[in-house]
């Protein structure tokens, strides 16, 4: 999904809202806030949070998908080394993106396509299955507080 970043600005200017009030409040990390709003990529997750921060509906701060073309494929075989990835959305093209740049060896962009898919080749080592944790809203609020002292002490 995508973020209105501008009007999301705007209402936390409005609001003197800094970075650490929107970790905060969203329970969000400062590393994913960063990333959100510098490439206006969200999931869905993390954009109702945002716009419960706002109080305002989600379509109120998302913009419209661009692209009609939803498919994110991984492919390998057996014993193989290398993968052949294609992903339509955007959070995974721009890392995609970003590796091939930093890792030209390893992530090789294949094509990009008139659909606004990408097509690349990564190692088969890169794949992962890892299922995210199931918390309670008080087993999050408990982790984000953990990790304010931890923070907190390395200032």
């Amino acid at each position: 999904m995508r973020l209105n970043r501008k009007k999301f600005q705007e209402i936390a200017e409005r609001e003197k809202w800094t970075e650490d009030i929107i970790c905060h409040r969203t329970g969000l990390t400062r590393r994913s806030v960063k990333w959100i709003m510098n490439n206006g990529e969200v999931s869905e997750d993390a954009l109702e949070r945002i716009a419960d921060m706002a109080g305002i509906e989600v379509g109120e701060i998302s913009l419209p998908d661009i692209t009609a073309f939803n498919d994110n494929v991984i492919e390998f075989l057996k014993d193989h080394e290398r993968a052949t990835v294609s992903f339509s959305q955007g959070r995974y093209k721009t890392r995609i993106r970003n590796l091939a740049k930093q890792r030209p060896e390893e992530c090789q962009i294949v094509a990009e396509n008139k659909d606004g898919s990408l097509c690349a080749h990564i190692p088969t080592s890169w794949i992962r299955i890892n299922p995210g944790m199931e918390l309670t809203d008080e087993q999050r609020e408990e982790k984000a507080e953990t990790m304010r002292k931890l923070r907190d002490s390395q200032k």
